[in-house]
């Protein structure tokens, strides 16, 4: 008897630590440094692209570090091309272009803070967005042309041969490559993020009392195809050329397909403050808590750092995706970026600002041993109690 009680405790105890290794993200690094995460963007190799309170910083897909440079202020916006040039706005009103090997390559002074850029995967052309009410072009890193919208810009996206810009008054407007408008567009509210495909723009419109957001969705020539409305604001939305993910203070996060139809609705009480989303795949942070979930609706990953998560990203593909906490007090002020790879099997390894300062963080076959463990313990258990 005293032998069966041993073996269900001995189980109960095992299951009890198995289930949070195996319910949690096998993280496949994870990259510390001083400071707040303001923004992070991947590109499309799976590079990571930060700005990391008063630096530049990119980070290879292996984890390693191939960029680390002081910018003009916080770092409030970034995007990274495929050939990992990094172009950053800050709160010091500049843009600047950084490169691996080089550092800073080129910077422009705009007349507010620079709240969104964008690049193109070649890094031949950039934009970006100021408080200054101008957008910005720049090609091979020298500015070209600026369009003043009349009113602090809040987003920005560079589409293909289009600039898209939404502001403060409710405006979006459409641009060419050589500044021309195309189109111009008025809403009631401000349009707090821009986003264009192949097929269709979206913008995100804030009322001005913040009581109530929608979601909508345009061709290009200006015609609307659907609009989503929420009672509430919603403080971000994440777009990957078809599904449009929907977070803030909402209680829920929703995913809207390219018709506008509600894909999933999942319950989320934490005041949401980014999301992003690709192949149905969705990953939104607030407060303390990240969910990751799938196109089913499903939450895949519950996670939760014990910090203040701040950003999240997920790659085109849904391959990749990056977290970033931070612990920020009176004498204190750190930020961890934790890197994954969806059905990846490296090693987790940490890198900290010190490039060769690696340790590892264990390994994915651990999980797998406890697994094995349990069978066996089970099936010991079950023998045991049959006698």
């Amino acid at each position: 008897m005293k032998r069966r009680l041993f073996a269900l405790g001995a189980l109960i105890l095992l299951l009890a630590y198995a289930y949070p290794v195996l319910s949690e993200p096998v993280w496949n690094w994870h990259y510390h440094d001083d400071c707040i995460v303001f923004s992070v963007a991947f590109n499309d190799n799976g590079d990571l692209g930060l700005g990391f309170g008063y630096y530049a910083i990119i980070l290879s897909k292996d984890g390693e570090r191939l960029l680390r440079a002081p910018v003009r202020g916080f770092a409030y916006s970034s995007a990274l091309s495929d050939n990992d040039t990094l172009v950053i706005g800050t709160d010091g009103n500049w843009v600047q272009f950084f490169e691996p090997g080089k550092g800073l390559t080129s910077e422009y002074k705009t007349g507010d803070v620079v709240w969104a850029v964008d690049i193109s995967p070649d890094g031949r052309y950039a934009v970006a967005g100021s408080g200054d009410g101008n957008v910005y072009f720049f090609e091979n890193q020298k500015l070209k042309w600026r369009y003043d919208t009349g009113a602090f810009v809040w987003g920005i996206d560079l589409a293909g041969n289009r600039v898209l810009a939404g502001n403060d008054n409710g405006d979006l407007v459409v641009l060419g490559l050589d500044g021309s408008e195309l189109l111009s567009k008025h809403f009631d509210g401000q349009v707090r993020k821009v986003y264009g495909s192949d097929n269709m723009m979206v913008a995100l419109i804030l009322a001005g009392d913040e009581s109530w957001s929608e979601v909508v969705a345009l061709d290009w020539n200006g015609n609307e195809l659907w609009r989503k409305h929420f009672d509430g604001k919603v403080m971000k939305i994440g777009f990957d050329g078809e599904n449009v993910a929907v977070a803030g203070a909402l209680d829920r996060v929703v995913l809207l397909d390219k018709n506008g139809n509600e894909v999933y609705s999942v319950p989320f009480f934490l005041e949401a403050f980014d999301v992003d989303t690709a192949k149905g795949y969705t990953i939104v942070a607030g407060g303390d808590d990240a969910l990751f979930i799938g196109p089913d609706g499903n939450v895949l990953w519950d996670y939760y750092p014990n910090e203040t998560v701040e950003r999240v990203a997920i790659s085109k593909d849904a391959r990749y995706l990056a977290v970033t906490h931070r612990v920020h007090g009176k004498d204190i002020c750190e930020g961890t970026v934790d890197f994954a790879v969806l059905g990846g099997n490296v090693t987790p390894s940490e890198t900290t600002t010190e490039e060769t300062g690696r340790t590892g963080l264990g390994n994915p076959l651990v999980a797998a041993g406890i697994v094995l463990a349990v069978v066996i313990l089970a099936l010991f258990a079950w023998r045991e109690m049959r006698e």
